[in-house]
């Protein structure tokens, strides 16, 4: 056995955090770490997520010395450094809200992530319809089954060596998603739905579920619980450049400072009537935009 007696230091990246003690995976394994009061007051809350520098010290375990620079950060789920930000929807058995799933890929455009729309209950029918929606934005779309294996391989591709925060309403089958899509990972732990769910019991907690191949999975508790306060900073005027897929047709538009929501001549507007942008993407464009135009009245 190795004399770990001395101390040591390293690298690692934080995957969960209970009660002040924050469990980091260095090279050599998860090592139980904790943070000086000094330490978080200056750098501030250490996430799920976060890579960090930490000095090791026997079997005490170690702490967390500093915080290396985050590429994005989450406020609600807690997480930072996310790479891929994971919808599930079902065309049917729940019928999809399609304004949650576009305000979701407004926060992620705003952290500068990739978004992913995953497709369940493929065998219930109905997904081509929404796909062909999404196909038209900047989103990718994979159509699954967990019944058939439809597309199962292909969301475990997309998901592959990146660390993916999940988020759907509930009902749509991202618990039998999961396991078809890590059978020997569920086999070998227990249900991977089951142990996600244990560490996400309030929106306070984010817990990285590492999976092989390099790919962290961390669930949110919903659409509706996810970082409205992100959502609050979004402002009504930068909206548009969030639609991806508004961006090939502004250029048409008659007005400068065309708003996309009322002018004439509004080349997004043609674009949609004409079925090259989704009309249902143009009409949650116009209740962001209504909602975060109140918002900035009275900041």
């Amino acid at each position: 056995m190795a004399d770990r007696s001395a101390s040591t230091g390293g690298e690692g990246r934080v995957l969960s955090i209970r009660r002040g003690i924050y469990e980091v995976e260095t090279p050599e394994g998860v090592l139980k770490c904790r943070a000086a009061a000094a330490m978080r007051k200056k750098e501030g809350r250490i996430l799920a997520g976060d890579k960090v520098k930490f000095s090791e010290n026997g079997i005490e375990g170690g702490f967390i010395t500093s915080l290396l620079p985050r590429e994005n950060s989450f406020v609600r789920p807690p997480a930072a450094n996310v790479d891929l930000l994971v919808l599930t929807a079902s065309a049917r058995e729940p019928e999809p809200y399609l304004y949650n799933i576009d305000l979701m890929s407004v926060i992620a455009a705003k952290c500068g992530v990739e978004c992913l729309l995953i497709l369940t209950k493929a065998d219930l029918g109905g997904c081509a319809e929404i796909a062909g929606i999404y196909e038209k934005t900047p989103i990718k779309v994979i159509i699954t089954s967990a019944d058939t294996g439809e597309g199962i391989a292909a969301a475990r591709e997309a998901l592959k060596g990146r660390f993916c925060l999940l988020c759907g309403a509930s009902g749509v089958g991202k618990s039998s998603l999961l396991n078809a899509m890590y059978p020997q990972f569920a086999a070998e732990t227990g249900e991977l739905s089951e142990k996600i769910r244990r560490g996400k019991n309030t929106t306070r907690v984010t817990e990285l579920h590492p999976v092989g191949d390099g790919t962290y999975i961390a669930d949110s508790p919903g659409f509706t619980a996810v970082d409205t306060e992100l959502y609050c900073e979004i402002g009504h005027k930068e909206l548009q450049y969030l639609f991806g897929e508004f961006a090939g047709f502004t250029g048409g538009c008659r007005y400068l400072d065309c708003t996309h929501t009322k002018e004439t001549e509004c080349g997004v507007a043609r674009a949609a009537a004409e079925g090259m942008v989704a009309q249902s993407r143009l009409e949650s464009y116009k209740k962001l935009y209504t909602e975060l135009k109140n918002i900035d009245r009275y900041k």
